[in-house]
């Protein structure tokens, strides 16, 4: 059985031109796990800064009709009372209510509920901060309860302070989102493929090292602690003491390997290797030593 190995030449990212450098960008930006781990870090803002609502979001940034951002659930209004200053639109709802309304707003809380709903949306994932009712369902609900003089005012006041908050942390998802999904500098990249050892071929295709069948001389490598090693020795009648012990060092895909070899000197322990490894080259070969 006659048998090709076909050498593949692979790249860094810094090595690819700039065209390559742009399919390789669409590979990783056409990732589906890039929508997950948006998801995630929207949801992981949301609790930091609603520590006490129960708040989802939906989105689709498809530069489509209908495509936003929407954040939907129930808001705790003492979150809104108590926001952190890197929430958004902080300068302008910082000192918004004043004292004496958060007091009133208090009252009707304690009396009706906390809680103020924010809709999903059903057909799209637009924001529907504007369909947030705070005001007429709270004056409808506190009346009904045979409260009097109440400050509709001040109802109207949180409800415009509720919906400029949302109004505008979802806007600030939805630029993050798009720059996430579509956008990342070669700079960004360059570190990516770096931290994940991602290599490309000279177009800027994705290189699969799995894709690749293994030498069949690897197989016999056993895992000692996370490295591959395998023996070498001789017994062939050499006296013990003209026999020496080398190490050959080489990687293979994403693997390093270590072969120790007994040799009479080092070109023997590396005709040795080279016999039993003929799809290892020396450019693979990180280092070879006496040990």
């Amino acid at each position: 059985m006659d048998k090709y190995i076909k050498e593949i030449k692979v790249f860094t990212f810094p090595e690819l031109n700039g065209e390559a450098k742009e399919k390789a960008k669409e590979w990783y930006l056409n990732d589906e796990t890039l929508s997950w781990e948006l998801t995630d870090s929207y949801e992981s803002d949301l609790s930091c800064i609603f520590p006490n609502s129960d708040l989802k979001v939906q989105w689709s940034l498809s530069y489509c009709q209908g495509d936003g951002v929407n954040i939907y659930g129930s808001v705790n209004m003492e979150d809104i009372f108590s926001l952190p200053q890197n929430a958004p639109a902080y300068n302008w709802i910082d000192g918004y209510l004043t004292e004496k309304e958060i007091r009133t707003l208090r009252f009707y809380m304690s009396e009706y509920k906390n809680e103020v709903k924010i809709p999903v949306n059903r057909r799209y994932s637009y924001c529907m901060a504007d369909s947030i009712d705070l005001a007429e369902d709270f004056r409808y609900e506190l009346e009904n309860m045979g409260i009097r003089d109440i400050r509709v005012s001040v109802l109207e006041k949180a409800e415009r302070l509720v919906k400029q908050v949302f109004s505008q942390l979802c806007m600030e998802y939805e630029k993050q989102g798009y720059a996430e999904l579509y956008e990342i500098s070669d700079e960004d990249m360059e570190e990516i493929c770096e931290s994940n050892g991602y290599y490309f071929l000279e177009n800027g295709e994705f290189f699969n090292e799995d894709c690749i069948e293994e030498p069949e001389e690897l197989s016999a490598y056993f895992d000692n602690n996370g490295d591959q090693c395998i023996d070498l020795s001789r017994d062939d009648g050499t006296p013990v003491e003209e026999i020496g012990r080398y190490e050959v060092t080489f990687e293979y895909g994403r693997c390093r390997y270590y072969c120790f070899i007994d040799a009479v000197s080092l070109e023997e322990a590396m005709f040795i290797f080279f016999k039993n490894h003929p799809h290892i080259n020396y450019d693979m070969v990180i280092e070879h030593m006496e040990v």
